[in-house]
């Protein structure tokens, strides 16, 4: 432990200012070292952190499990458009019990997924006390993956046949109510689902309690300000939404009735999604952010830089 002044030097600074001088001036005072990775912002910026981690419980402390999206190892196999999916049906009517609406991480938008008609031929490799599927029992996708068979017999994310996807010792929970989000993304786009869509690789799910208090919580500015001091920037816009920076996030316990303000909101965004994708929620988004503001007792002079931090 310790501590560290740090300065980053401006564009402007002239040859001949004052190096010392200019260093008191413009260094930040960064107190409490550790192992841990550093942080180095403002003195306001400190507060605001120093706060979010003292109110906020770490998402990964919290009863929720975050897995990866379904990872084929053959998209073009396994991932069928609407048509494909209308011919296998109509061919062999028992091919609908394996063919599950997909989506892909491009498909994920805040609060609701953009759905592109996309389905997964759910081949799975067995789970729990469900075996693994036996592609004989549908001929007619059998006989579309035989379109791909030298493919599929050479990738790795193959099960016991190599009809089989990769064994996936959580694939009931994509049955259950959940978040999805995309790995990369320029903002938090975190969409609610409780319809027993699937995703593929490039997505997260999650899955737990108070899922919708949690899809506030990630789709606010707040959280987006605090992923980008912990999270890989690609390039200038893009941040990495993996499950070892999205766990870092810490997030306030709250009671059922204390998360209702909120829930409402969230629900409020969804019908309005789910009567016009294009709505305009940016009302509703702002009282979101608000109410996270108040969950972690900022000030105003807080709020103001979260609202003016790049995006």
């Amino acid at each position: 432990s310790g501590s560290l002044k740090a300065v980053s030097f401006k564009q402007d600074f002239q040859k001949g200012d004052n190096i010392r001088n200019y260093t008191e001036q413009n260094a930040i005072q960064v107190a409490g070292l550790s192992g841990e990775a550093w942080f180095i912002g403002t003195p306001i910026e400190q507060a605001i952190r120093r706060k979010m981690q003292t109110i906020g419980t770490r998402l990964k402390e919290w009863n929720v499990k975050i897995n990866f999206g379904i990872k084929t190892g053959l998209n073009a196999a396994f991932i069928i458009d609407n048509d494909t999916k209308a011919r296998l049906v109509k061919e062999d009517p028992n091919s609908a019990e394996i063919i599950k609406p997909v989506l892909r991480g491009r498909d994920i938008r805040r609060y609701q997924a953009n759905w592109a008609k996309l389905w997964l031929i759910d081949a799975h490799n067995g789970y729990g006390k469900v075996p693994a599927i036996d592609m004989d029992d549908y001929p007619a996708v059998k006989h579309w993956l035989d379109k791909f068979y030298p493919q599929l017999a050479k990738r790795q994310d193959q099960g016991q046949t190599p009809y089989n996807l990769r064994h996936c010792a959580y694939h009931q929970l994509f049955q259950k109510e959940k978040l999805v989000w995309t790995d990369i993304a320029r903002e938090g786009r975190f969409s609610y689902d409780d319809g027993g869509i699937y995703c593929e690789a490039t997505a997260f799910m999650m899955t737990g309690n108070s899922v919708k208090y949690l899809c506030a919580l990630l789709n606010a500015k707040l959280t987006y300000w605090f992923l980008r001091q912990n999270s890989p920037q690609l390039g200038t816009e893009a941040l990495r939404w993996k499950k070892v920076y999205v766990g870092t996030i810490p997030i306030p316990k709250i009671s059922a009735t204390e998360q209702l303000p909120l829930i409402r909101l969230v629900n409020s965004i969804l019908q309005a999604k789910t009567s016009n994708p294009s709505a305009d929620v940016a009302d509703w988004e702002k009282e979101i952010n608000h109410l996270v503001y108040s969950l972690y007792d900022l000030t105003e002079s807080e709020i103001s830089a979260i609202e003016k931090a790049p995006k």
